[in-house]
């Protein structure tokens, strides 16, 4: 069964509203052209990009002058239903990237936002996104202070009712911000971060850490860093005692305190 353009190219949620979109729109764009074998076509940091060539139908007189496939002996017979096969699978392949190129540009169009303007009167796909790159990409400053604000505002606020989400949305900033070498996000400083933020959510899981996190400092182990949860691994755990928590308020039985223990092990 054939997917459709949507499903091809992937989420159609994430929306092109500001340069804080930038890098997560332009992501879901490289997978599909890679998948697709058009990025080279569409790449915007190339200077310039070469258009998929449709190829040329080989004819008789290609291989002997004002030759017809009647005139041709069988040797040059067989070389030219060999050359005819070649044509006919670089053709499918040209066929598929200009397929492939057409649900990009719907893709663009479905998801720019406000920024269709800027693209409007250009219908290459290459230039537009080379136009769309000029005009939003931050710069390295601007996406660095983008992340370090949004580090900071998702520690502040720990949703009670969907911690699942917010641990997602804390996993995302957390990986943007290590990867950009913002120091909070390096080592286990995020841990400790975490944990204070949410400890008016729950105290005992984040007293429990806590304390055990100044109990391995304080330890001879010179190699305790590395085995202590990270800022992801102590979410994951959070999120799962968080839930395991709820099951048993929502009357599923056991002890809470005995389940969310086996969550810290």
């Amino acid at each position: 069964m054939e997917s459709t353009k949507e499903e091809s190219i992937g989420s159609s949620r994430v929306k092109l509203n500001g340069p804080s979109d930038w890098k997560q729109w332009i992501s879901i764009i490289q997978k599909f052209a890679i998948a697709h074998g058009i990025w080279d076509f569409v790449d915007p940091s190339r200077p310039l990009n070469p258009a998929p060539r449709e190829p040329r139908r080989p004819e008789p007189s290609d291989l002997q002058d004002e030759a017809t496939l009647v005139t041709l002996n069988p040797d040059k017979i067989k070389t030219f239903e060999l050359l005819t096969s070649q044509y006919r699978h670089e053709y499918s392949i040209f066929k598929a990237r200009q397929k492939a190129l057409a649900s990009l540009q719907e893709h663009i169009v479905r998801t720019c936002g406000n920024y269709y303007n800027t693209i409007a009167y250009e219908h290459d796909v290459a230039k537009e996104l080379k136009v769309l790159k000029q005009r939003i990409q931050p710069t390295s400053w601007a996406q660095e202070q983008d992340v370090l604000d949004r580090f900071h505002s998702t520690l502040k606020s720990p949703n009670r009712t969907k911690i699942s989400d917010w641990v997602t949305k804390w996993h995302q900033v957390l990986t943007e911000a290590q990867q950009l070498g913002i120091p909070d996000a390096q080592g286990l400083r995020p841990t400790r971060l975490f944990l204070k933020a949410v400890s008016g959510v729950n105290p005992t899981f984040s007293h429990y850490w806590l304390n055990k996190m100044e109990d391995e400092a304080r330890g001879i182990d010179p190699l305790w860093q590395g085995r202590f949860p990270d800022g992801i691994e102590i979410s994951t755990i959070f999120e799962r005692a968080h839930s395991l928590t709820s099951d048993q308020k929502g009357g599923k039985g056991g002890n809470t305190f005995a389940t969310w223990q086996q969550t810290c092990k």
